[in-house]
């Protein structure tokens, strides 16, 4: 497994979030700015209120998703021997990252996923070792490498 492979992939997936994210913030913002002296119907007000509030939240998670970047930055020349925030876990069918969530994607023959370790998934793996089994939802796979 090449931790930095993956780690790059995972990182251009967070990029393209974080580009979708920033686009919402943007048409958010160009709704919720409306002239007060165009507005005269007491809706568009509600509308602009309403677009400013999506607004504040799409930046709340764009400066989470910032976040993430500089998480696996810290993280990624660091190698573990159990499931802690930062590592690397390959199964037979999947490469999971601790520490982020962005959406799965394949990378070659596996499928990767990312989950934060704020996740109830994490704490159910937490610890873990290679030989071990991860049950996620109603599915379990063998660990085979931490990294």
């Amino acid at each position: 497994m090449d931790k930095s492979k993956i780690l790059t992939e995972i990182a251009a997936a967070l990029q393209e979030h974080i580009r979708h994210i920033e686009a919402s913030v943007t048409r958010y913002k160009l709704a919720s700015d409306i002239d007060d002296d165009d507005t005269m119907d007491p809706e568009d007000l509600s509308r602009q209120a309403e677009a400013s509030d999506m607004q504040l939240r799409f930046e709340q998670l764009l400066l989470q998703a910032k976040e993430q970047e500089f998480f696996i930055m810290d993280h990624d020349d660091e190698n573990h021997d159990s499931i802690v925030p930062g590592a690397l876990i390959e199964t037979d069918s999947h490469y999971i990252y601790i520490g982020i969530s962005v959406p799965s994607f394949q990378l070659e023959d596996k499928t990767v996923l990312t989950i934060s370790e704020k996740a109830p998934a994490y704490l159910a793996m937490r610890g873990k070792k290679p030989g071990d089994t991860l049950e996620l939802g109603e599915h379990y796979y063998k660990i085979v490498s931490i990294l």
